[in-house]
């Protein structure tokens, strides 16, 4: 019989766990500029980490889907890790749908990350150069 302390302890551990390696996946994502790929593999993320599925031996127990499929498969074969592996597919392209829906509706400014402002030439020099009687081109020393 499991102990549900120590089953209650092993799923916080796991979220815990769980929160900072989604945390770090997010700092990688950042240098993606596909807005659609980069929340795609955030989506497919989450779902491959935190989607349960219940335990092949313990059908009132949840456990975490994809180590619960991979030992099912190592150990009982295809037949028993099939249930948590066809939801595992669901999360999968649930996550498909969700970044379709992120790329879509959510707007650029909120994604891509801001382009520093151009100076044009055109423009007129600011107040305190005017005052101090600056160049407004850049002159390159010469060698």
């Amino acid at each position: 019989m499991i102990d549900l302390d120590d089953y209650g302890l092993a799923w916080q551990v796991y979220l815990g766990v769980g929160v900072v390696a989604m945390l770090l996946w997010f700092l990688l994502l950042r240098r993606i500029s596909s807005v659609f790929v980069r929340y795609w593999l955030l989506f497919a993320a989450l779902a491959f980490l935190f989607v349960p599925g219940r335990h092949p031996a313990a059908p009132h127990l949840w456990v975490p889907g994809s180590p619960a499929a991979v030992l099912s498969l190592l150990t009982e074969g295809v037949e028993s890790a099939m249930p948590i592996l066809i939801i595992l597919g669901a999360g999968q392209i649930l996550a498909l749908i969700l970044g379709l829906a992120a790329m879509t509706w959510l707007p650029n400014s909120a994604v891509a990350p801001s382009k520093p402002a151009e100076s044009k030439p055109g423009r007129a020099k600011s107040a305190g150069a005017q005052s101090r009687g600056l160049a407004a081109e850049r002159k390159e020393p010469s060698l």
